[in-house]
């Protein structure tokens, strides 16, 4: 019998996921050659930042609680 459940991945630590907000907003800022538009492209920055600034947060939030 095959499973239906989607593979899931181990959760990340709050530092872990600051690295990879990091680079994937530096992905997404030098790539702005690779978007069909620069309203696609800032759409896309600004939604990287944003999850950069939370990943940020979170990480102080847990730092505080250690």
């Amino acid at each position: 019998m095959v499973s239906s459940e989607v593979p899931t991945r181990r959760p990340r630590s709050p530092e872990e996921e600051l690295e990879r907000a990091m680079a994937d907003y530096l992905r997404v800022s030098r790539g702005g050659h690779l978007y069909a538009s620069d309203d696609e492209h800032q759409r896309a920055e600004e939604a990287a930042w944003g999850r950069l600034i939370a990943a940020r947060e979170m990480t102080e939030t847990a730092g505080a609680a250690s």
